[in-house]
């Protein structure tokens, strides 16, 4: 046995170089995805019969110090993309994340709102399951807190995240236990923003579930092109090939942008920068910036309506589907959703 499988085999995490270059270890990989693949109900549906699909699953599991077997009992198809069960995910942010000590969680809010407050309904198929029995409104100020201290800081990296910011809820789960299905959105969350490395191209399912399919993106162009766009025009000439690449950029910061603040920030840059982009480039990327703000505004809005709810005012329930629909052209389509759902849930309420 070489040197380098001996100190693979110490850490447990062999890494991506050794996979490749080492031809020992490969072939043991090999064996193994032979093996997985003939293992029948040992592995999924998806696995069985297909060597080339247990390879992958077995070099990403050597890449993690996990075992293969595990590793593939815990993944779904999901529209053709490999999906991983959020315990899994959780699971290799904490071996894996570069930071002194696991991710801490802490509560707040009104949980006794939503702890235990669920509804049995039937399905098509006569299956009967739980949903959620609280409202929009009850979820407000409900969250959780996660930190931890990365290695070479003295103080935590913190994550807040709130349960209305958890928008697809694919599972039953959300509904017996909430607190602990947003906790590990939390450490998704947490690791997308601080060591965005770890799970480079990993998704749970309900992220591949979302309403508006988040591919993993290269920003790099996008941040040097913008930061190119706050130095002074070179130029009074527009120079088409130039154009078009940082209206591409700031179009692609005002997809990034999460906060009304930070939509207003680029939508200055793009007046900044209005002679270099051009009329039609200018006139269209204003009207993007201006939907987006909209946008957060409509948001705002609509939650203060939701809030305001008291369970007894038919005329105030109308009154925000008037809102929501109003609104419609200007949300973000993820939150047009969740706001058409909560109102679906809400109406038997106000229609008795």
């Amino acid at each position: 046995m070489s040197t380098e499988i001996i100190e693979q085999k110490k850490n447990g995490i062999i890494d991506n170089v050794s996979i490749l270059t080492n031809g020992d270890l490969f072939d043991r990989l090999m064996k193994i995805s032979e093996v997985m693949a003939k293992s029948g109900a040992m592995v999924p549906q998806h696995f069985r019969d297909q060597p080339d699909a247990c390879m992958a699953i077995t070099m990403q599991a050597a890449r993690w110090g996990m075992d293969p077997f595990v590793v593939a009992q815990k993944t779904h198809l999901v529209n053709g993309t490999l999906g991983y069960e959020a315990q899994l995910v959780n699971a290799i942010i904490n071996s894996m994340a570069p930071t002194k000590d696991r991710i801490h969680f802490e509560w707040f809010g009104p949980w006794e709102n939503i702890l235990g407050c669920f509804v049995e309904k039937t399905g098509k198929s006569g299956n009967k399951y739980i949903a959620p029995g609280w409202s929009l409104a009850d979820e407000k100020g409900v969250g959780v807190r996660a930190w931890a201290t990365l290695k070479g800081e003295d103080e935590p990296r913190e994550l807040v995240l709130y349960l209305s910011q958890a928008q697809v809820r694919n599972s039953t789960l959300w509904a017996s236990d909430p607190r602990q299905q947003l906790a590990y959105l939390s450490v998704k969350r947490w690791a997308r923003l601080y060591c965005p490395d770890v799970i480079l191209g990993i998704y749970s399912d309900d992220e591949l579930l979302e309403p508006t399919p988040r591919a993993e993106k290269d920003i790099t162009p996008v941040a040097s092109a913008v930061t190119e766009l706050d130095s002074p025009p070179t130029s009074t000439e527009p120079d088409a090939g130039k154009a078009a690449e940082l209206a591409e950029a700031l179009s692609a910061a005002l997809d990034e942008a999460s906060t009304q603040e930070e939509a207003a920030t680029i939508e200055q840059r793009i007046a900044k920068h209005k002679d270099a982009l051009g009329s039609s480039l200018l006139f269209s990327l204003r009207g993007k910036a201006q939907k987006k703000r909209s946008g957060f505004r409509g948001v705002s809005e609509i939650d203060a309506a939701f809030s305001a709810l008291d369970g007894t005012d038919n005329q105030k329930f109308q009154q925000l589907e008037t809102l929501v629909a109003n609104w419609k052209n200007a949300l973000p389509p993820a939150d047009y959703e969740r706001f058409t759902l909560a109102l679906d849930d809400l109406r038997p309420e106000y229609q008795q």
